[in-house]
C-alpha cells in the first residue's frame, strides 16, 4: 500500500475548487460558467498556492466574455476536435482502438461505483471537462469522509481516486496539457493547462500514485481533418446513478 500524505479538509476543498474551475474552462463557454469561474478564481486567490498561473487566469477572466472565450476555444481546439489537442481520453489510446469501448465502459463503471453517471445523451464520458468534474466531486467526497465518514470511507474514496488517476485522467491529461502549452496560441487555455499539470502531479504525489503509465499517444497524422466528438458537455455533467433504472426494470 502506498504511504499517503495527509490532506487537510481545507486543502481538499481548494483542490476541488481548482478542478471545478478547470472543468469550466475546458467546457462550453456561457455567461453562467464565466461568472462561476470568476468566483472560483477569487476564492482561490488568497492564499494562492497555484502561483502566477492562477493570477493570470483571474486577469484574463476579468476581460473575457463568452464570445471571446469561444473564439479562443476555436483557435486552440477547432470547432469540434482538434487534430493537435484532442480533449477526450480515448483519442490518446489510438494504438489500442479495439479496446476503446472497454475503456469507455470502465470509466463509466467507475463513475457509477461512486454514485454518479454522466447525463444521458450529453456526450462522451471521457471528455476532459467531465473527467475534471468527477475529480472535483471525488475530492469533495474525500473531504466529507474526513469530517463525517471515518477512516474506512476515506480509504474507499482514495482507492477510487488512485484508480481514476492511474488508469484514466492521469494517463492522458498531462500529455494533453503539454500539447496545449506547446502548440496552442496564447489564450486562457495556456495557463489553465499549466494548472492542470500541477494539480494532477500534486494529487498523484499525495495519493502515492507512482509510475503512471502514459497513454500510447496521439498521432495527429491519423486525423487529417478535425472530427466532431459529439455534443459539448455542460459543467453539470453528472446525475445520481440511482436516477437511471437498471436495464430491464419497469
Amino acid at each position: 500500500m502506498p504511504v499517503l500524505k495527509p490532506a487537510p479538509v481545507e486543502q481538499l476543498a481548494a483542490d476541488a475548487a481548482l478542478a471545478e474551475l478547470l472543468a469550466l474552462i475546458f467546457g462550453p463557454a456561457s455567461h453562467e460558467s464565466l461568472q462561476r469561474a470568476r468566483e472560483l478564481c477569487a476564492a482561490l486567490a488568497a492564499p494562492d498556492a497555484a502561483g502566477l498561473d492562477l493570477a493570470r487566469l483571474a486577469a484574463l477572466f476579468d476581460i473575457l466574455d463568452p464570445e471571446r472565450w469561444d473564439a479562443q476555444r476555436v483557435a486552440v481546439f477547432s470547432v469540434g476536435t482538434s487534430a493537435d489537442c484532442p480533449a477526450f481520453e480515448t483519442a490518446y489510446f489510438a494504438a489500442e482502438a479495439h479496446r476503446q469501448p472497454h475503456r469507455m465502459a470502465d470509466l463509466t463503471g467507475l463513475y457509477r461505483a461512486f454514485g454518479v453517471i454522466p447525463v444521458p445523451g450529453a456526450g462522451r464520458p471521457d471528455d476532459l471537462a467531465v473527467e475534471l468534474e468527477f475529480l472535483a466531486f471525488m475530492l469533495r467526497k474525500e473531504a466529507w469522509a474526513r469530517e463525517h465518514g471515518g477512516a474506512p470511507r476515506v480509504a474507499q474514496v482514495q482507492r477510487g481516486l488512485r484508480i481514476f488517476l492511474a488508469e484514466h485522467l492521469g494517463r492522458w491529461a498531462p500529455a494533453f496539457a503539454a500539447r496545449v502549452r506547446e502548440r496552442g496560441p496564447a489564450t486562457i487555455f495556456t495557463p489553465a493547462a499549466a494548472l492542470l499539470q500541477s494539480l494532477l502531479a500534486a494529487q498523484a504525489a499525495r495519493l502515492g500514485v507512482r509510475d503512471i503509465a502514459p497513454a500510447p499517444g496521439f498521432d495527429p497524422a491519423a486525423w487529417e481533418t478535425p472530427r466532431s466528438h459529439g455534443p459539448e458537455f455542460g459543467v453539470s455533467s453528472f446525475i445520481s446513478a440511482d436516477a437511471i433504472p437498471e436495464e430491464g426494470s419497469p
